[in-house]
C-alpha cells in the first residue's frame, strides 16, 4: 500500500472517531484512502516505459531464489555493477536522442550485452533493471562515459561507440541529435577524432566523392558545405539552362543531380 493511501486512511478514521459514529468511521477511512492514493500517490509515481519496451529482455526465472545457479557472467563484483550501470546510461541516452526510446532499439542493446560481452540470464536481468531507470530519470552522460573510458581499454571503447552508432541507425537514418550525442560521448570516452571517424566513416560510409563534388574537403563545416551547395544550384538549376539543347543541357542537368545528391548525403551522414 502507498504511502498516500495509508495517511488518508488515518486521517478519515481520525475524523470519523471524533463523530463517535462506527459508519462515519469506517466510510471516512475508505475515503481517506481513496483520497490519498489519488492526489499523493499517483501524482508522486515515478514514469514508466511502455510495456512493451522491454519485452524483449528476460526476467531470470531463479533469480533471488536460495540455491539457484548464477550464470559464469553474473555481476558479483560491484565494480562490474558500476560499469554495466555506465554502459546502460550510454545506450539509453543514444537511444532517446531521435525521441522515445523504441523497442527495436531495446532489442539492439541486449544484443549488445548478450552478444558481445557475453551476459547470461542473471546479468541481462541486471541490464533490464538499469535500462528502466535510466528511461524514467535520464542519467549524467559525462560522468558514464567517464567510468567507461577508465574501465575499459581503447579498443573496448572504439567497440562501444561502434556499437552505439549501429544502435543510432537501428530505426533508420543518422538524426542530427543522435551524432551530436555520439560525438559527445566518443570524446569523454576518450578516443582521438581520428578513431571517431573510421567508426563513422565504417557505419555511414566516405563520403569523400560528395563533398568533392561540392568542391570541398570532408573538414568543411556545416556552413561551409550548406553554402557551397546553394551556390551550385543557383548556377545550375535547370530554369538557368533552359536555352541549352542536347549534351550541354544533359550535362547541366546530371552535374545539377550529382550535386543535389551529394549535399543530401552530407545531410545524412552529419545529420544536418
Amino acid at each position: 500500500m502507498g504511502p498516500g493511501k495509508v495517511l488518508g486512511a488515518m486521517i478519515g478514521l481520525a475524523v470519523g472517531l471524533m463523530t463517535g459514529s462506527a459508519w462515519a468511521i469506517v466510510l471516512l477511512g475508505v475515503v481517506g484512502c481513496v483520497v490519498g492514493h489519488f492526489f499523493y500517490d499517483e501524482q508522486n509515481a515515478l514514469p514508466t516505459e511502455s510495456p512493451d519496451v522491454l519485452a524483449d529482455f528476460p526476467t531470470a526465472p531463479f533469480a533471488g531464489v536460495q540455491g539457484a545457479a548464477r550464470d559464469t557472467a553474473s555481476l558479483q563484483e560491484e565494480e562490474d555493477a558500476h560499469l554495466t550501470r555506465s554502459l546502460c546510461a550510454l545506450f539509453v541516452e543514444v537511444a532517446r536522442a531521435d525521441g522515445e526510446v523504441r523497442r527495436e532499439e531495446v532489442r539492439e542493446i541486449r544484443r549488445y550485452f548478450e552478444e558481445v560481452l557475453r551476459y547470461g540470464v542473471d546479468s541481462l536481468e541486471f541490464v533490464r533493471g538499469r535500462l528502466k531507470d535510466f528511461i524514467a530519470q535520464p542519467p549524467d552522460l559525462d560522468d558514464a562515459a567517464r567510468v567507461c573510458e577508465e574501465s575499459m581499454d581503447s579498443l573496448e571503447r572504439q567497440r562501444l561507440l561502434d556499437a552505439l552508432y549501429e544502435l543510432a541507425l537501428v530505426d533508420g537514418g543518422m538524426q542530427r541529435s543522435e551524432r551530436e550525442v555520439l560525438r559527445r560521448v566518443g570524446t569523454a570516452l576518450g578516443l582521438s577524432d581520428e578513431e571517431q571517424e573510421v567508426i563513422a566513416s565504417a557505419r555511414l560510409g566516405d563520403a569523400s566523392a560528395h563533398f568533392e563534388a561540392l568542391g570541398l574537403t570532408p573538414d568543411a563545416s556545416d556552413s561551409q558545405v550548406k553554402s557551397a551547395f546553394r551556390r551550385l544550384a543557383a548556377e545550375l538549376h535547370p530554369d538557368k539552362h533552359a536555352h541549352l539543347k542536347g549534351p550541354e543541357a544533359e550535362e547541366v542537368a546530371r552535374r545539377f543531380q550529382e550535386i543535389r545528391d551529394a549535399y543530401e548525403e552530407i545531410r545524412r551522414l552529419r545529420g544536418l
